[in-house]
């Protein structure tokens, strides 16, 4: 917002008619990442585990600025501990 404000952007903004709904629409499906995506933390999250109907559930981890070499470690220690690349949602199977 600070940069939009250096460079006068706020008429522009104003133009744009339902940007709010757009944004309460986008953020009703991934309410957690624009924090990390804004700042340029690296995150990613992991499905470890699976509900009733095989469903993934995923664990969102977060790493220092400039750390995504941690979160790529952990992540080949979790798919290794609790396989998932084999697993495909039944629901994606059927559309095959």
């Amino acid at each position: 917002m600070k940069l939009l404000g250096s460079i006068n952007a706020g008429g522009l903004i104003d133009m744009l008619s339902g940007i709010d709904a757009l944004s309460q629409h986008v953020f009703g499906f991934m309410p957690y990442t624009p924090l990390f995506n804004v700042t340029g933390q690296p995150a990613m999250s992991a499905p470890l585990y699976w509900n009733d109907e095989g469903l993934p559930i995923g664990m969102q981890f977060v790493g220092r600025y400039g750390d995504e070499a941690t979160l790529f470690r952990l992540a080949g220690q979790l798919e290794k501990a609790r396989p998932w690349s084999g697993r495909i949602p039944p629901i994606c199977a059927r559309a095959n």
